[in-house]
Formats: structure tokens, sequence, C-alpha cells
């Protein structure tokens, strides 16, 4: 998943498909981790807080972005870690 202002003419080759929308669907960690075990940032206090990527990017699949990538782009815009997911998005024709 590359921004269209940055994308290069080969990772334009190898990420076909274009988006200008990629709505995410959001929990945002808002608490600590009550433990080490293996379950604990599944029991990590949480907020819902959806919304929506909007500008050009190039995505691998045609069914939106490589959801690891997504969900390091959203960290990033989000400033916190959590859980992040592709909800739906709108792709443009070639």
């Amino acid at each position: 998943m590359r921004n269209a202002t940055t994308a290069s003419e080969t990772e334009k080759c190898y990420l076909p498909y274009r988006f200008d929308r990629i709505e995410v669907s959001a929990s945002i960690f808002v608490g600590p981790r009550p433990g080490n075990y293996l379950r604990a940032d599944f029991d990590r206090p949480q907020e819902k807080a959806p919304f929506s990527l909007l500008g050009e990017f190039y995505c691998e699949f045609p069914s939106g972005p490589h959801l690891g990538e997504l969900a390091g782009l959203a960290s990033e815009v989000c400033g916190e870690g959590g859980f992040f997911g592709f909800k739906g998005g709108r792709r443009l024709q070639a």
C-alpha cells in the first residue's frame, strides 16, 4: 500500500489497484496490558474509533490493501497501538 504522491513507477507496477478512500475499523488501546499472558492485548481497555484514509493509494490486491501494511499506517495515523482492519474502500478504474 503506497500513497500515489510518493509511489515510484516500479511500485505502481506491482501495486496495480488504486483506491481513493479506505475505511478502517479501529479499536485503539486506552490502557495498559493487564498482565504478561497470551491474550493480554485482547483484555486491554479499548475504544472504537473507525476512520477513513482519504487520498489515492496503490494496493496489492483488488479487494484492498495488505492488512499488515494497513495496520502499520493506521497506527501511525492514530499515534497509538490497537487492532485495525479493512472495513471497505472505493476502487478506481484503471
